[in-house]
């Protein structure tokens, strides 16, 4: 009884995300247990209370396609949207155009950490200039969180290639 519930909220996640989640099907498939600590993790890295929309999703943008998951930057895109995020926006986090100051920052620090595993203090203090302590704390989650799922998707096989330009059509 349990897997089917999971299976019915995993189905309206997967609605509300636009992509698969069969990797989410398969844990819960595998052990109920396994599936509630994931939900731990996630429901902990994503609630978005201390940003703007923008430099939210700015940061789980580049945390995902810096773990170069192409479902799970697509999930973001579809999030980015849904979230009201101009797709000009999406397009510009995506391909590094022209951005505000406080989103390029949020954007550099987002593939230093995420992407590189490297520093960049000065994006740093930019981003904690514009949204403080409790901001860059929460981007810090917003960017490892996104960049964590495509290493447990990609461990489990169900990680896909990103394929840059169909991100970018998707915007």
């Amino acid at each position: 009884m349990l897997k089917k519930i999971a299976h019915f909220f995993i189905r309206r996640a997967e609605r509300r995300v636009g992509v698969s989640l069969e990797y989410s099907h398969a844990i819960a498939e595998a052990d109920f247990g396994l599936l509630t600590r994931y939900n731990r993790v996630f429901g902990f890295l994503d609630p978005n209370r201390h940003v703007p929309a923008s430099a939210y999703h700015a940061a789980r943008l580049t945390g995902a396609l810096s773990a170069d998951c192409g479902t799970c930057v697509e999930a973001e895109i579809n999030l980015a949207k849904a979230a009201g995020l101009a797709p000009e926006l999406i397009q510009s986090i995506l391909t590094g155009g022209t951005l505000e100051p406080e989103l390029e920052a949020v954007v550099r620090l987002s593939g230093a950490v995420a992407g590189a595993r490297t520093d960049d203090p000065e994006a740093r203090e930019i981003v904690r200039a514009a949204y403080g302590e409790a901001g860059l704390i929460e981007l810090s989650f917003a960017m490892n969180g996104a960049a964590m799922l495509p290493g447990i998707k990609r461990a489990m096989g169900y990680a896909t290639a990103c394929d840059l330009q169909l991100m970018r059509r998707l915007a």
